[in-house]
């Protein structure tokens, strides 16, 4: 194992020891900046997803936010907000329409977003289950642009095989590597919910 991981997990349990004891709340490590890789694939290029659906554990809930959605490692996601709120927590106007970009990533493609993500799992003694990409804008007159990190809206995110008696939670990547653990704020043992903000950011789901 070399140095650099070492002082990172240090670093990322430090944190954690801090913030998180004695129940799961955030997380925040101050590690060296990297980007969230891979950069949002064109519109054109992702599996086009109109409407996105997580189904698990006898729940059903729909996204409410239009997009497109290429999610198959996790059980789907789904944005529960109603569009009208997110433009009014948006300061958006009338010819803007909240939008969604959503894929899988791995590790093999998102080498540095994974480290973070098993670092922060190590630190509250778990493992990574899943993640995405997550790019929450807007669309004017068909042209898609970033919302700002300050707007934040709950999401909610499928697990197909939650690990019996496990707690779950997401790891929260942003660009420039800052990392935060987001406690889950559902009751189904088979989801996840916490709140993403505008633009890029990367999201693991984690079983602790």
């Amino acid at each position: 194992m070399s140095m650099k991981l070492v002082k990172r997990i240090m670093a990322v349990t430090m944190a954690a020891a801090l913030m998180i004891a004695p129940a799961l709340t955030a997380f925040a490590a101050t590690e060296e900046a990297k980007p969230t890789e891979p950069e949002p694939a064109p519109i054109a290029s992702v599996p086009v997803e109109k409407e996105s659906v997580v189904a698990v554990g006898g729940e059903v809930i729909k996204s409410q936010t239009a997009g497109v959605y290429s999610v198959e490692t996790l059980a789907g996601v789904a944005v529960k907000e109603t569009p009208a709120n997110i433009k009014a927590a948006a300061g958006l106007a009338a010819n803007e329409t909240p939008f969604v970009r959503a894929y899988d990533i791995t590790e093999k493609k998102s080498p540095a977003a994974y480290a973070s993500f098993k670092g922060a799992a190590a630190s509250v003694g778990g493992e990574v289950l899943g993640a995405v990409n997550v790019d929450l804008g807007k669309l004017t007159a068909g042209k898609y642009s970033e919302l700002p990190a300050g707007v934040s809206v709950p999401m909610t995110i499928g697990v197909k095989k939650a690990p019996a008696g496990k707690t779950l939670a997401a790891v929260k990547v942003s660009a420039g590597g800052a990392t935060e653990i987001l406690a889950d704020t559902d009751t189904n043992p088979n989801t996840v919910t916490f709140p993403i903000t505008g633009g890029l950011s990367a999201y693991a789901v984690i079983a602790y």
